[in-house]
């Protein structure tokens, strides 16, 4: 009777097959242009199916590629920008590499590939993390500087500006003129207040 495989019994067969094909890889690469350029190009075709070009073992070997591929056609040579465009530093950068990965699966079993997507909501969401720090940190300096000048009356005052005014708009203008009746000395030590604040400062005096 046939054995049933388990998902994660194929799983470990598959990671037994590619730690195979990467100790066999590993040893066909030497300092031949053509024979490196086809150990590269099958590793790339092997990597795809378990990285994106966002992990760093697809990304290094697609720049190896690239530098097999101009040696070949003879743009690759001592005047290049790229130290490691030689046919022997290729050569020991492609062993590092399938060594690399080829310990990584030995120790931590078949890579997983993430999608695009995957990536997209990443980045999404670290960027969304950080803006919302930022938004938090100016609010946080505003109210700061309003604490320190305003008396708990005249905060109230402006809060209720703020709820009555239907657009920004309005509320500025409404603000400025509420500003003014407390007294220029009152504006000028909120926007001090503002501009000497750490976080501020310190962006501030980069620029200056």
């Amino acid at each position: 009777m046939a054995i049933v495989k388990t998902p994660t019994m194929q799983r470990e067969e598959e990671a037994r097959n590619l730690v195979t094909l990467f100790s066999c890889l590993k040893e066909q690469v030497d300092e031949d242009k053509v024979n490196l350029r086809n150990c590269i190009l099958h590793l790339n075709g092997v990597l795809e199916r378990y990285y994106t070009l966002q992990d760093t073992p697809l990304s290094t070997a697609e720049k190896l590629k690239r530098n097999i591929l101009l040696l070949e056609h003879k743009k690759c040579d001592k005047i290049t920008s790229d130290p490691r465009c030689n046919v022997h530093d290729i050569a020991e950068d492609t062993k590092s590499l399938i060594g690399s990965v080829l310990s990584e699966v030995k120790a931590l079993g078949l890579p997983t590939k993430k999608t695009a997507q995957e990536h997209s909501v990443n980045v999404t969401t670290n960027v969304s993390q950080n803006q919302e720090q930022s938004q938090t940190v100016i609010v946080n300096i505003l109210l700061d500087a309003i604490k320190d000048e305003l008396t708990g009356r005249q905060r109230k005052e402006i809060l209720e500006i703020a709820k009555n005014s239907t657009t920004p708009e309005e509320a500025r203008k409404s603000i400025l003129d509420k500003l003014k009746e407390f007294g220029s000395d009152v504006t000028a030590s909120i926007v001090a207040n503002i501009i000497t604040n750490p976080n501020v400062w310190s962006t501030l005096s980069a620029l200056l």
